[in-house]
């Protein structure tokens, strides 16, 4: 009964029912058992399965019982050898002139003579001397097939039951596993959290807790969102099988399905790890969906393909056809530059840290305009790609706003009160009428009879909403001065050719002091190029 329990648990779908032994008693008790039979299997999967009567003393009913088995042998669809190699290791021993060599029955992928392959949990790689498959030579083992492979560079002390053999890179030993559970009908009482249990998944038994992700306690035939943490680190996947039994009496308490394999341990009754395992359990069995919640799980952390790959254990030629389809559904967004990928689900999220960054800045500072780009990416604390992508779809959609390379929000307007707007004008009026040769900022403090602190502020302030430039060593320019020598600058490059500093200082009428730092301005910005001490136009590509 308990072997008909586990068989359900691990998943098994098809069988037959050997009614043996009949020869030892009458037709009418024969036609009894299997009614108790019947009776005993039903919820099972083998519900519905065939009854065999037959005796291996006799001979009665083998050669029928022989026919049906081996029809649903032939029945069984072939097992798919795409994928990564996995191989859970049933036995290890060291045979004289070989070396090394573990048996197992590999549950996806391939190996041939010459492939690396790597032992977990001791991360350990060795090359594929030769293989076997059923006790034959043969030049492949795959998925479904008793195999034997003998392996280099691997010491049989290292390696025991439980272990498994992989392709490299592509999975990682665990000490927790997510799981949705399934318990037995006949559980004798509640599961609690953190009971004492057995985990048997591949070929590793493993001692551990239990954490009640979803619930208080698990009755008889509840199912579960559990973690277990084990004692020791086994290597398994998403979708693999397994049960759980009690670590003393060894009672079988249920099984089902892995979901996650994390390094982290997850907190009872989150919504968030909750919505997490749900989707776990969605992707199982549809590869898209898998690859889609890997980089879901990823959050806004973009990840290369490789990396989705890994995490998805499918190898590339069947990642890659998964990550094109998502692109083009749109559920997954590209970033070009660095070739990685975020799902569009964290996007919105993304967007308001942005938003919200804005908002904090205007809160902090109301008489400053915004933020620079820079300053903006670091405050949100994004990946600065993703940032690049999403700050430029804010702006388009007018969410947000830029004046002089500082981003706020459209709404925003600089609090000022009288006294402070009347100062401003003061300034601006100082600076235009003295156009090319203008006060520094002492000079401003002390013609205006303000405070050097209150004056300070209109000039940042000014400088940010574009009306004031301030060059080095503090010299002050009205934007419609710096407007009126780019003017010039045009029209004499544009008669000339090309213009000097000296005769371009002639035609301001002003100083070495200010038209430095306006040449410079200009250099800077791509308008012009310098060559000694001559401007020319800077030529656009294309």
């Amino acid at each position: 009964r308990e072997h008909l329990q586990i068989m359900d648990l691990l998943g098994v779908k098809r069988g037959l029912i050997a009614l043996s032994k009949i020869d030892l008693a009458e037709p009418d008790m024969a036609e009894l058992v299997a009614e108790e039979i019947r009776e005993m299997v039903k919820g099972t999967f083998l519900e519905e399965a065939e009854i065999c009567p037959i005796s291996v003393v006799t001979g009665q009913g083998m050669e029928a019982f022989w026919d049906r088995l081996n029809a649903m042998v032939e029945a069984t669809p072939a097992r798919s050898t795409e994928g990564v190699f996995r191989m859970p290791v049933q036995r290890v021993f060291s045979a004289k002139g070989f070396g090394t060599i573990v048996t197992g029955v590999p549950l996806s992928g391939h190996a041939k003579p010459g492939d690396i392959l790597e032992v977990l949990p001791i991360a350990k790689r060795g090359r594929v001397r030769s293989l076997q498959a059923y006790k034959g030579e043969v030049n492949e083992v795959r998925a479904g097939h008793s195999s034997a492979i003998n392996l280099a560079d691997i010491n049989h002390t290292e390696v025991g039951r439980g272990f498994v053999v992989a392709t490299p890179g592509y999975f990682q030993a665990s000490r927790h596993i997510q799981v949705r559970f399934q318990a037995v009908r006949d559980l004798a009482r509640p599961i609690r959290n953190l009971t004492s249990v057995r985990l048997h998944t591949g070929t590793v038994e493993a001692l551990g807790r239990v954490i009640l992700l979803d619930r208080k306690d698990v009755l008889p035939g509840d199912a579960a969102l559990l973690q277990v943490r084990l004692v020791d680190p086994i290597v398994a996947a998403p979708g693999d099988y397994f049960v759980l039994r009690l670590q003393s009496p060894t009672v079988t308490l249920g099984g089902g399905r892995i979901l996650t394999c994390d390094p982290t341990r997850l907190r009872r009754f989150r919504e968030e790890v909750l919505q997490d395992l749900k989707y776990s359990e969605e992707a199982l069995g549809d590869e898209r969906k898998q690859v889609e919640h890997v980089v879901r799980r990823s959050g806004l952390e973009p990840v290369p393909i490789d990396t989705i790959d890994q995490r998805a254990g499918l190898g590339l030629s069947r990642t890659r056809p998964h990550v094109e389809a998502l692109l083009a559904e749109g559920r997954l967004r590209h970033l070009p530059e660095s070739g990685r990928y975020v799902h569009r689900d964290p996007l919105p999220a993304a967007r308001e840290r942005i938003l919200a960054a804005v908002r904090q800045s205007h809160a902090k500072n109301p008489m400053g305009v915004g933020l620079p780009r820079l300053v903006l990416r670091t405050e949100s604390g994004l990946d600065p790609e993703l940032y690049a992508v999403l700050l430029p779809e804010l702006l388009r959609e007018r969410a947000l706003a830029e004046t002089h390379e500082l981003i706020h929000l459209p709404a925003h307007r600089v609090a000022l009160d009288e006294s402070l707007v009347r100062l401003g004008a003061e300034i601006e009026r100082a600076l235009l009428e003295r156009k090319f040769a203008t006060p520094g900022p002492k000079e401003l403090y002390a013609s205006l009879g303000a405070a050097e602190a209150d004056v300070e502020r209109l000039l940042k302030l000014l400088g940010e909403q574009g009306v004031v430039y301030r060059f080095k060593d503090d010299v002050l320019l009205h934007r419609d001065a710096v407007e009126e020598a780019k003017s010039l600058l045009l029209k004499t490059i544009a008669d000339k050719g090309a213009v000097e500093s000296a005769e371009f200082r002639d035609l301001l009428g002003t100083t070495r002091k200010y038209v430095i730092p306006l040449l410079e301005y200009f250099d800077a910005t791509g308008l012009t190029v310098r060559d000694g001490n001559r401007r020319t136009l800077k030529r656009k590509k294309g």
